[in-house]
């Protein structure tokens, strides 16, 4: 599913302003191809869950035990109180000593329940955490690149969602299917050699049809339609992602009757392919209940007919009631399998998308400010496909500029002229199609990913921030710096005066994304935590928008005085932003129109859009 025309999206590219809904949509949106990665076989997928999640199946295993132990006991439990009750009335034998052991099974069926109950919980969360892990450990090297070329809420949904019912294998399946299988067929061998093979042949025939035939019922259908439920869940999470996300935009062009509608159907999509899963499952667990019937009626039936004694054969009869509830385990867990297996099928999916970004060799070691070129550069933003689409107009069309080294340049041009684009290739969020980028000569492909960012400070227009103190937000990037050093930062971004009027100073909550602070100062609490990285360049990226003319000229006065020998690139729509920089570009279209020094730019941006560039 796509998403609906004018939704906008922080996918590279949008520039941070308002693009049109047609050129957001074409630009950043696209529905992951099921191609990206094979899809694996059934066994091919447990065999990749299990290699990553090795440290949890010795206590899987223990936790079985607990539950094959358990379901035993509960068997027996029932089998004595059954004898217990038939030996009083027919033989008047005490009931005493037959309450003392249901009382000492009964404590140790409470005990190992609660063994397996803890221990099945600790594998399950062991497993979500590593499984997390493994797929943020292969998400990383990938990002941002991963996400330029999903929807929005793909990936999120699969470390969340999808992990989360992939824990259902660990937690519900492995245990119940190994116990639905050894407690009763050990229980029909010990009744058949103690008892009689005659009274136990009916009921394992039963058990043979409730482990072997009872489960496929329906399987095949729904794994298909968990599949096509799952893909309506993540078109729904891409959807409400977007809405909003979007909501200014929705509510700008009048369509927040379509995307409920959208929603409505997306929703019904989603249901219809669940009814048919529920379904199997009902008639599953009809089917159990069934045979479960049939066994204690034919127990009480030969053994009534036969020559045993009647205590036995109600000891029997009342244990059988437990005795298919191991396969009921396995009608449980089939139930659940489909929407976990193809959960995996998605979190293996989107764990082995190529990496779109391959790390160079080398490691980015400068000893000063470095200078920056964009040579003959041209990008076009992922289509469905995840590759360029050639029916996109280039973002960037044969792009040439510099930016002198401990020089401040300014890039200039109207809202999607692909300023942002510009300044996103050179920390390699996504490669270009033709050209090359450079840092003091040296290709940044040859780059270490990790040497190239640690390098380069990125302070765009939207708060990145977590929700925590403003100290531990500006340490992100610096982790072992002092409060001086993070006091001065705060001073140089021309916020240090408003935190200490704060009640709490440093230790001041910022809230989800800083949404207890005012615009201007999230933004210059994170130009802060750039400058503390001590960057040899530095990118601004609309990082003034919240903020007055005065302060803006406060801040790069600052930015003068004490960073003045770094290489600034700022991206701005701003004329005045431009009027003092060292050397500015203009952008029109995906194209350089001018650069050089800033009178002439600016002249070329009044000859080419007509009057002041602050629109």
């Amino acid at each position: 599913m796509k998403r609906s025309a004018n939704i906008p999206t922080s996918k590279m590219g949008a520039e941070n302003d308002n693009v049109t809904a047609r050129d957001t949509d074409k630009m950043a949106t696209r529905v992951t191809a099921e191609t990206a990665a094979e899809r694996p076989s059934t066994w091919k997928l447990l065999s990749w869950l299990t290699s990553i999640t090795k440290p949890v199946h010795g206590p899987l295993y223990v936790s079985t035990l607990f539950r094959i132990i358990k379901q035993a006991l509960e068997l027996l439990i029932f089998g004595i109180a059954g004898w217990a009750i038939v030996s009083a009335a027919v033989d008047g034998r005490s009931v005493v000593p037959s309450l003392v052991l249901l009382i000492v099974l009964a404590l140790g069926k409470a005990t190992f329940y609660y063994l397996e109950q803890f221990t099945g919980h600790y594998v399950a969360f062991k497993a979500l955490e590593i499984l997390r892990g493994h797929a943020f450990s292969v998400l990383w090297p990938k990002a941002p690149s991963i996400v330029t070329r999903s929807r929005s809420g793909d990936v999120l949904t699969s470390l969340t969602k999808d992990v989360d019912r992939i824990e259902v294998v660990y937690a519900h399946t492995f245990a119940p299917v190994v116990s639905a299988f050894v407690v009763p067929i050990s229980t029909l061998l010990v009744t058949g050699a103690l008892v009689g093979w005659e009274i136990v042949a009916i009921p394992a025939v039963c058990l043979a049809i409730s482990l072997l035939v009872v489960p496929l019922i329906g399987t095949k259908s729904a794994m298909t339609h968990a599949d096509g439920a799952l893909a309506a869940r993540g078109d729904l999470s891409a959807h409400v992602t977007d809405s909003v996300f979007g909501v200014e935009e929705v509510v700008g062009y009048g369509r927040e009757t379509e995307r409920f509608e959208e929603m409505d159907r997306i929703g019904e999509t989603i249901s219809t392919k669940s009814r048919s899963a529920a379904r199997s499952a009902g008639i599953r667990r009809g089917l159990n209940s069934f045979l479960s019937i049939i066994v204690t009626v034919s127990i009480l039936a030969v053994g009534l007919a036969g020559d045993y004694s009647i205590a036995v054969v109600c000891a029997l009869a009342v244990g059988s009631l437990r005795f298919l509830e191991g396969p009921r385990g396995i009608e449980e867990a089939v139930g659940s399998l489909d929407r976990s297996l193809a959960a995996a099928h998605r979190l293996y999916r989107i764990c082995h998308e190529p990496q779109r970004v391959a790390d160079g060799n080398d490691e980015l070691r400068l000893d000063r400010a470095p200078a920056l070129s964009w040579e003959g550069v041209t990008y076009r933003y992922p289509g469905d496909s995840g590759e360029a689409d050639e029916n996109v107009p280039p973002a960037l069309d044969n792009v040439t500029i510099e930016a002198p080294a401990g020089k401040r340049t300014v890039l200039l041009g109207p809202s999607g002229s692909g300023k942002t684009t510009t300044v996103q290739l050179l920390l390699r969020f996504d490669d270009p199609e033709q050209g090359d980028i450079r840092v003091d000569g040296t290709s940044i492909n040859s780059l270490t990913t990790d040497s190239l960012r640690s390098r380069i400070a990125l302070v765009s227009q939207k708060n990145q921030m977590l929700d925590s103190t403003i100290i531990e937000n500006v340490r992100l990037g610096h982790p072992d710096a002092t409060e001086e050093q993070v006091w001065e930062a705060l001073k140089v971004a021309r916020v240090d005066e408003e935190v200490k009027a704060m009640p709490a100073g440093l230790k001041t909550r910022v809230g989800q994304d800083g949404s207890k602070l005012s615009g201007g100062q999230g933004q210059r609490i994170c130009l802060a935590r750039a400058l503390l990285t001590e960057p040899s360049v530095l990118i601004l990226d609309e990082f003034t928008a919240n903020l007055n003319a005065s302060l803006e000229k406060e801040i790069r006065d600052g930015l003068a005085a004490t960073f003045g020998h770094l290489t600034i690139v700022e991206v701005t729509h701003r004329e005045e932003a431009a009027a003092e920089a060292d050397h500015a570009v203009l952008f029109h279209r995906g194209k350089v129109a001018a650069s050089g020094k800033p009178e002439h730019v600016l002249e070329a941006r009044r000859t080419l859009f007509g009057g002041p560039a602050n629109s």
